[in-house]
């Protein structure tokens, strides 16, 4: 295979594999955090409450939370294995449900908001090498590697294009609300927003190790 063909298919994939890279990143930022100066923690065990109304993907969010608080060493509790939001929960089951699994503090976390946002890519092209100078009265000059086909053909600079694209993306607002059982203050708040892309396992994966990250930061767990 020539060199020039080599640079060419490498430029592509290059471009193929930065194309899918966008497409699989889950990306979550924090908007807002908020602690109580008052709360001396840390906290020893948390009640996981995940408020959807799709009950696959609660109980996916609330295993996900529980497993990223087990690897920072925080016991807790999933309500998916208590409560079921299909049917009316009032708070004192609820309050009910956490004491007897012998929990500290409950987080909760709910979608407040969503958007469309529309994300542009800028075309692309490589660089281009000069072929040869035409100027006035038959004058002719070129580079070296115009000297033969051969010289042409294996010469590396070449040039490709790709096109400006234009994709549309859900921004979802989500937060998470952090409470002390035993007093019923607000421990910690955050809002985050988070695209939706890829897999709804790992948009939520990406979110909870977000929110874990805060709160280790804030030294809650």
């Amino acid at each position: 295979m020539g060199k020039i063909a080599m640079v060419l298919i490498l430029q592509n994939l290059a471009l193929i594999f930065i194309g899918l890279t966008m497409v699989a990143c889950s990306s979550t930022d924090m908007t807002g955090s908020w602690t109580n100066s008052d709360f001396k923690g840390p906290i020893k065990k948390v009640y996981v409450v995940g408020i959807s109304k799709s009950e696959m993907n609660r109980r996916i969010f609330e295993d996900a939370f529980s497993n990223q608080f087990f690897s920072k060493g925080v016991p807790s509790e999933a309500s998916y294995r208590d409560i079921t939001f299909s049917k009316e929960v009032n708070n004192e089951v609820l309050a009910e449900k956490m004491a007897e699994r012998g929990c500290d503090s409950v987080v909760l976390t709910r979608l407040i908001g969503q958007r469309k946002e529309t994300v542009t890519t800028a075309a692309y092209s490589s660089l281009y090498s000069p072929g040869p100078y035409y100027g006035g009265y038959g004058r002719y000059n070129r580079p070296g590697h115009y000297g033969s086909w051969g010289n042409y053909y294996g010469h590396p600079h070449a040039f490709s294009y790709m096109p400006t694209t234009t994709t549309e993306r859900v921004i979802l607002t989500v937060e998470s609300v952090m409470y002390d059982l035993k007093t019923e203050q607000l421990i910690w708040s955050a809002q985050f927003e988070t695209a939706v892309e890829g897999s709804i396992d790992e948009m939520i994966e990406k979110y909870v190790q977000e929110v874990a990250k805060d709160l280790k930061g804030k030294k809650i767990i």
